[in-house]
């Protein structure tokens, strides 16, 4: 029932995959206008709604209960992830990610826990974005959108189902709009220091988070190391 969506995203974000790849250092952001207008109708919704929540979440809630339920809904994305690095041809990340499933739903009591991270198996972190990579759509369009935020037509899919759909898929109703709230009020907690210093220091907030984003991504495509010709080559942009 909620893979229709999800699946019919993918086909949309392939159909812009023909043409030449060309790694690049910078990201590709033919969008730029409609990315901006996004990026500022969501940064006044964040001034006034979120980040206030996010504050008052952070201020009454103490940290250790803050990091349990973090981990509680961190845990519920590790199968996707899971499956990700086994479509990617990667079974030692797969098997890291069920490995850790397994542990911190048991063990952790249902995720409450990190005890896999204290054995040495941390979060792989793999998504859609990065299988589609791997299977050769190495360059696409930047994009931003209210509530997902940074991304691009590539990721896009993945963001879906990391934030909106994997919870679902395996506590169902329970994930109803007041587990949804807890679960991205929680995410925004966790950010506040970097948002703050990132407006505080960049004169192009938005310039700022896009490359963030793409170098993120960058090292997360690559398992943290980036060949090297992809940030020495700068060549004519594969349109998507």
């Amino acid at each position: 029932m909620h893979l229709r969506p999800v699946w019919l995203v993918v086909l949309l974000s392939l159909s812009g995959c023909a043409g030449r790849e060309v790694p690049q250092t910078e990201a590709y952001d033919p969008w730029e206008g409609f990315n901006r207008h996004s990026y500022a109708v969501m940064d006044v919704a964040d001034r006034a709604a979120l980040r206030p929540l996010a504050r008052g979440y952070a201020a009454v809630v103490p940290a250790p209960v803050r990091a349990g339920i973090g981990n509680f809904f961190g845990n519920l994305r590790v199968p996707a992830s899971a499956v990700c690095g086994l479509l990617q041809g990667k079974p030692a990340r797969g098997g890291t990610d069920l490995a850790r499933f397994i542990i911190n739903t048991t063990l952790g009591i249902g995720g409450l826990f990190d005890v896999a991270s204290r054995v040495g198996l941390p979060f792989q972190d793999e998504d859609i974005g990065q299988v589609l990579a791997v299977w050769g759509y190495k360059q696409s369009r930047a994009l931003y959108l209210p509530v997902l935020g940074p991304t691009t037509l590539r990721d896009l899919p993945g963001d879906i189902v990391n934030r909106l759909l994997a919870p679902r898929w395996l506590l169902g109703d329970g994930y109803g709009w007041e587990a949804a709230t807890i679960d991205t009020v929680g995410q925004r907690a966790s950010l506040l220091t970097a948002t703050e210093a990132r407006d505080s220091a960049a004169l192009d907030p938005y310039a700022f988070t896009r490359e963030a984003n793409h170098q993120r991504r960058l090292d997360r495509i690559y398992d943290g190391s980036p060949p090297v010709e992809d940030f020495l080559e700068m060549d004519d942009i594969d349109a998507r």
